[in-house]
């Protein structure tokens, strides 16, 4: 389950001047606690997570995607 989240915590991002720049760990969060996903476990995973995802938005904006 909470890898599920991770997978769809890619759209709760805070984005400035057109551009994501971090994830919105409490609109992540809550979404974690709907899904019934460990959120002391995402809670210790996002930090790491978070670089990932940003930098994949920043990849894909670069590319036109």
């Amino acid at each position: 389950m909470t890898w599920a989240v991770i997978e769809r915590c890619g759209g709760q991002v805070r984005a400035g001047m057109g551009a994501p720049y971090a994830l919105d760990f409490t609109a992540v969060l809550l979404m974690a606690s709907a899904m019934g996903a460990n959120t002391a476990l995402l809670a210790d995973v996002l930090p790491s997570m978070e670089a990932v995802i940003v930098k994949a938005y920043r990849e894909d904006s670069e590319n036109g995607e």
